[in-house]
This record gives C-alpha cells, structure tokens and sequence, in this order.
C-alpha cells in the first residue's frame, strides 16, 4: 500500500485551469466546432429518421468523433459521465459494472446504429439492462445522441428514462491509424483502425488491446482502511485488468437507393474483482460479447428512408459461476412523404431473448416481444410541427401494451424552439426480476412498471458564439420494481426479493449554456437538478437514493490547428450523507493534444487533477466503493 504525499488541490488546481485557458500556442485559428449548437443539425434517434434538431420536440444531446478525439476518454462511461444531467455508475476499478441514467431513471435503452443491445438478464444494477464496460471500441464511434425522456412510443421496453444510441463509423478514404498510449498504474494500450472506400463498397475496422497491472483509490472512510487519513492514497488489491475489442463495419452501395450494411461488434476481457474495500475478494472475472447485424437500406434519398435489419447479441460472463444470453431481433421501417405537411413512419420488432445459464439458479428462460408503431410528423404551419405517435407491444409473458405518445415543436425563429413532449411508457420485468432463485428472489409475479413522461424545453441560439438549452421534465410510474431484504437491519444475511411498489416520481431541470470566446476558445456549462420519490406499501420502507441531486458540468478549451486543450469538470452536491461520505465533490480532467505533422499527433490526459476523494456508488457501509485516484495518459495517434 502506498500513501500519497499532502494534496496542494486548490492551488495546483487553478493553476492548471488558468494555464489551459490562458495559454495561446501557435498555428491557424479554426472554430471549435464540436462545441457549438446548431438548431438545423440532423439527428436521426428523437424520431427514427432524420430530423432537424429545432423540429425533434426532445432534449438531445450529441457527442461527436472530434470531441471524442479531443478529450481522449478511456470509456464509453467516461463519455456519457462528462454530459451535463447523466449519471453513470462506477466502483473505481476497471472491468466494474457500469450503468447509465437519464433523467435521474436507469431504465435506459441503449442501442447501436438503432439495434437494441440490452441484455435480457440485467445488470444487477438497478432496473439498468446493460453494462457500460463491455461495449464497443470508441474509434469505431461517429458520433453518439443522447434523447433524455420517455421513448417507448418509438422504441417500446426500456426506454422510460430515454435512448441512447451509438453510431458508428463508414468507411471513406483510404487511411489507417495506430495509437500507443500509457500511463499510471502500468496502463498500455495499442489500437489500429482501417478504413476504406472504392467502387460503392467501405470498410472501417478497429482492433484494440487494454491493459492495466492495478488500480488505485483515494481514501473516504478511515474506519474502512487500517492506519489511513482520508485522501490518502493506497492500491486497490486484484485490480488487475485485460480488455480486447474488434469491430468492422461494411456498406455497399447497390444504387443510390438501396444499399446493405454490415455490423460486427466483439469484446472480452478479465480482470481482478477487489469488489469493496470493507469485503475484499480474490475474485476474478471475464466478459464476452459478440453482436452481428446485417442492414438492408431502401428509399435512400427519399424524405423517409427505409430498412429491414436482422440481429443478434450473445454474451458471456464469468464470475463465481456463468452468465450467458442471448437475444435475436428483426426490424422493418418505412414511411411516405404524404404531401408538403404530412411524413408518416411505420414499423414493425420481433425479438427474442433468452437466458441459457445463470449463477442465479435458472436457465432456458426466454422471452419474446413483437411490436407496431407509427408517426406522424404534421406540420400545422410553417412554424408549428404535431408529432403524434403509438405503438403496441405484444409480451409473451404480459401480453399487449399500448404507449402513444405526441409532441409539439413551435419555431418561433430561426434561432430558437420551444417544444412540449407527452409519452406514455412501459418497462417489462427482466428475466433476473422474474426468476433469480439464489440468495436473490425473483418472482415471477410481477406487473410490467407502467407510467408516462412529460418534457418541456427552449433552444434558443442567441448569436454565433453563445447558445442555451432549458427543459424540464416530470414522470411517474406505477408497480415500479424494486428489491427488498427480508431483514432491512441485516441486508447482508438476508433474502432480497422483487417487488412491485405503488409509485414512483422524478422531476428535474436542465441548463446548457455553450459559448465560444473567439475563433479558438470556448466554454460549456451545464446544471441538472432531480427529485426523486418513492411510495412503498406493505413491502417495506422505501428510501430513495439520488446519488446526483445536482450536477454540474464545465468545460473550457482551446482549439487551433496545432494544439487543443480541454479541461472538463464534474460536480456533484446536495447529497444525503447518511449514503454517501460527503454531499458534494468536484472533480477535473485535463486534455492536451499537439499536432506534429499531418500524420502525428500527440496527446496527454490527466484525470481527477486534484485527487479529490468521492463515491458515485451506494454501499451500505459509506465509502466502501471508492473512485481512482489522479492519474495520467501519455499517447501517440499516427496515420498513414
């Protein structure tokens, strides 16, 4: 075990941020344009096809591959962590399971390229569906929405918080990439990544290898760690950590309509398992997953394109016993430009998800769902757009469910929005929920949660360099599932059960501000606020947690041809710190990139600069689950 010398946190810490900012190297000015907010900027995830942003009606948020190069972030939960009212959960070590919430919910459906790859099973996090550590390459990402608030109209299951969906890269000219990259705690990582394009066909592969030899976590209960201080710094023991990805992307373009794609995502990886610091372990554990997908595109260049997508996802974990599933889906949309006013959508789902073997005592348990929607995006007026929609589930355990939704988007210029959004939800129990028989208790009783979501919002871009979003939003569900210990004093020794309890509420605001102080330095800061409330029955007392009741985002940079620099800040305050050790934490990551030459590029990333001391998981003893202490990242991209 290592201590770390005494923090000088304040000083060093403004220091860092003054030097980012201040500091001007040399070279071409150019806009830092992955910092800016465009109302016209298309997204595709708010309603099925591409969309004006000032005509989605929904709070979007969009990260791009320049900011995903820029900042050079070690996860997929390192992004989403970054963007201003998302929750991601962590325990401090690699290979951790990592799930994501949105409007304070984790019942969040998470796809790629618009295929669900939620796992059947769950995560054992909450309602979450998907662990956020064993997912795709970041190269292979062009650029990732975000849409906070009911979705189920659309998307059915899963998706009450709302949807992310990642989507990955086409191939285009010829060029490769080899990236090095190392640093604290024995971390070396090696990618390459190819990419293509000739007579109609493109490719874009990754390869990718991650290893770190420990991990290392700053000190919030004394009481947890003999003959510690808080902050000190000491090693988490079996933190050792081996992760490998492939993924390969191929599209031919058999016309200017049509065209097919294909989709090959692989993940593994093992590590040490130190779990907490009160109940160390020897464990280890190992992920596999391997998604395929095979895309036929029609009606390219139509106002309403079309596809029809066969896949599947397999997945395989190993810790203290198996956990293995499988889920295989169809899709089919179309629509029609009806006339100047009127694009209808409609579509059809069949998937099918089976869990073949469970350390929670069960295996061959499947569930299928097959599913309807449509759309209409009305345009009342030049200003005003209706977007009603509906969809029915049919469950082959809960039968049909019937979620419409509509929204309204008012244009009240060029420069600014304002939109209402009414959907109803639904979230089936997960196959875990239904039958986990071991020291959990699932039970096969259970009522799908059931609720509605209501959003409002204003985009306004009030000139070139600043722009704002607000919204607000307010949902409720009813028979929302939660697990209870049959002793609530002694969790530890007893059986936890699945039960639905009568009500559960959220409400909360967002602020984005984005700002760009000349052609080279920008700013973005954000603020989210969530309530949560919780009303049990006869099941027992029930005490939601907030593990973010306010947050706060902020990121300053600069950016010219030679040189970029971003210092990002996560806050975090309004805690009960009857859960947690401390009600609020700041803490600051540092990205630095220097162009050599056309092909080389250069970077240095430091994370968690003032080696601030906090928690984003709940334990039941405060201060058990401990983030990573600062750390560094030295790397090279070069290309040819």
């Amino acid at each position: 075990m290592m201590k770390s010398v005494s923090r000088k946190r304040s000083a060093w810490l403004g220091a860092m941020i003054a030097s980012a900012v201040i500091w001007q190297a040399p070279g071409i000015s150019q806009a830092a344009e992955a910092e800016e907010y465009e109302l016209d900027q298309v997204v595709v995830t708010a309603n099925r096809i591409p969309t004006r942003l000032s005509e989605s009606a929904a709070n979007i948020t969009v990260i791009t591959k320049e900011q995903l190069a820029q900042r050079h972030y070690s996860s997929l939960g390192d992004v989403l962590r970054s963007v201003n009212g998302v929750i991601v959960s962590g325990k401090g070590f690699n290979g951790a399971n990592q799930s994501v919430r949105l409007n304070g919910d984790d019942r969040v459906l998470i796809m790629i390229d618009g295929r669900r790859i939620s796992r059947p099973e769950g995560t054992g996090n909450d309602r979450a569906n998907l662990d956020l550590s064993t997912m795709i390459s970041l190269s292979d990402i062009e650029r990732i929405e975000i849409v906070k608030g009911g979705a189920s109209a659309l998307y059915g299951s899963d998706a009450v918080g709302g949807v992310i969906n990642i989507i990955t890269r086409q191939g285009q000219e010829t060029q490769n990439t080899v990236s090095i990259s190392g640093g604290s705690w024995g971390e070396r990582n090696y990618a390459l990544s190819m990419q293509g394009y000739e007579d109609g066909f493109g490719w874009y592969l990754t390869a990718e290898k991650k290893h770190q030899d420990y991990s290392e976590y700053n000190v919030l209960n004394p009481a947890l760690t003999s003959g510690s201080h808080k902050g000190d710094t000491y090693r988490w023991q079996n933190s050792e950590f081996d992760g490998q990805g492939l993924t390969l992307r191929l599209d031919k373009a058999l016309d200017e309509q049509h065209s097919w794609t294909f989709n090959l995502e692989h993940w593994s990886d093992e590590g040490g398992q130190p779990y907490s610091i009160s109940s160390a372990s020897d464990a280890q554990s190992s992920h596999l997953s391997n998604n395929l997908a095979f895309t036929y595109n029609f009606n390219k260049m139509d106002q309403v394109p079309g596809h029809a997508r066969i896949y599947s996802n397999y997945h395989h974990k190993e810790f203290y016993g198996p956990y293995e599933s499988r889920t295989n889906g169809f899709q089919y949309q179309t629509g029609w430009q009806l006339n100047d006013k009127n694009k209808v959508i409609v579509g059809s789902e069949w998937v099918n998800s089976e869990v073949l073997d469970s350390t929670g005592g069960y295996k061959n348990k499947s569930i299928t769902n097959a599913a309807v929607y449509g759309q209409d995006i009305y345009h009342l007026t030049n200003k005003i757009t209706l977007t009603p929609g509906i969809r029915y589930d049919h469950h082959s355990k809960f039968g049909g469910q019937t979620t419409p939704k509509v929204n309204m988007n008012y244009n009240v210029d060029k420069n600014t929005d304002v939109y209402v959004a009414y959907n109803r939800v639904f979230n089936a129990p997960n196959l875990d929920d239904l039958y986990y028989d071991n020291y959990y208790q699932g039970n096969p009783n259970l009522k799908p949660e059931k609720g509605y979501v209501v959003s409002t919002g204003i985009n306004k871009k009030f000139n070139k360099q600043t722009s704002v979003k607000v919204n607000y939003f307010s949902s409720e569900l009813s028979n929302a599932i939660h697990w209870y210990p049959d002793d609530p004093n002694d969790k530890w020794n007893s059986i936890w059960r699945a039960y639905n309890i009568t009500e559960e509420k959220k409400h909360g605001v967002e602020l984005d501000i984005n700002h760009k102080f000349s052609e080279k330095y920008y700013a973005d800061f954000g603020y989210s606020y969530v309530h949560l409330e919780q009303a049990g029955d006869n099941h027992g007392i029930i005490t939601g947690i907030n593990t973010q009741p306010n947050g706060y985002r902020v990121n300053v940079g600069y950016s010219d041809h030679q040189w970029g620099i971003n210092v990002g800040g996560q806050g975090v305050s309004g805690r009960d710190t009857t859960r947690f050790t401390d009600s609020s934490y700041w803490i600051w990551n540092v990205a630095v990139n220097y162009q050599v030459n056309k092909a080389t590029q250069v970077y240095i990333k430091g994370n968690n600069l003032s080696n601030e001391a906090y928690e984003i998981n709940y334990a039941s003893t405060k201060g058990d689950y401990p983030m990573p202490a600062r750390n560094y990242q030295f790397g090279v991209n070069y290309q040819f």
